[in-house]
């Protein structure tokens, strides 16, 4: 292949269409409904603020010196109602995709993970991701069948479920890749959760003296 060839070739994939995208659904000639494009984005925001919460709320349950101002109950309270809420609007995100022509997505690609459609790996990141904080969430009802260590070292499996969902919204689509309000939220997240770990993570003087909580 000719120099020439090789550069043209390399112009047209950095051309290319996002796959998914309006551009992608104008060129393959299918239609494309802005109206659930809308709904599938706000309900993504949404869901990735709510999971952040979450993510906080659940280390600060674990921090001894947070509860010499906020009663431990009203926390735990907090990070399981925002638990349920991230869970239903990521998984309203991921049912619109049913209704965009264009992702030509089934029931079938949204249950399990990797199995195929538009950008198969991004999508099966945060179906994977959706459906171990599913997982996590569920296992509140096993906690008095299991020992509390056991459980808690199940539900840790929360910190991975964000992880891929990171890497779902990071992948899927170029905007988080860019300097924006959406990239700057994204990644303004990712700090903040990684913060709250690093201080949970960190010996305190409390946890010096009385051993983990």
């Amino acid at each position: 292949m000719t120099t020439l060839s090789l550069l043209l070739a390399h112009h047209a994939a950095a051309e290319a269409p996002i796959p998914g995208s309006p551009l992608d659904a104008y060129n393959r000639g299918i239609a494309y409904d802005t109206g659930v494009h809308k709904i599938a984005r706000l309900a993504a925001l949404i869901a990735y603020v709510l999971m952040v919460a979450t993510v906080v709320l659940g280390i600060v349950l674990r921090m001894r010196y947070f509860q010499r101002s906020v009663n431990r109950s009203t926390v735990y309270g907090a990070h399981m109602t925002i638990a349920l809420s991230a869970l239903i609007f990521g998984a309203l995100h991921g049912v619109t995709f049913l209704y965009q022509p264009v992702w030509q997505l089934s029931t079938a690609d949204l249950l399990v993970p990797f199995a195929g459609g538009q950008q198969r790996i991004p999508v099966g990141l945060g179906v994977l991701g959706t459906e171990l904080a599913i997982a996590v969430g569920c296992s509140v009802w096993l906690q008095q069948r299991l020992s509390y260590r056991r459980w808690l070292k199940f539900h840790q499996f929360g910190y991975l479920a964000y992880g891929l969902i990171w890497l779902h919204v990071f992948t899927v689509h170029p905007e988080p890749r860019h300097l924006n309000l959406v990239a700057i939220a994204v990644a303004g997240g990712a700090l903040g959760c990684l913060l709250a770990f690093l201080i949970r993570a960190l010996p305190s003087r409390s946890r010096l003296r009385h051993g983990p909580f």
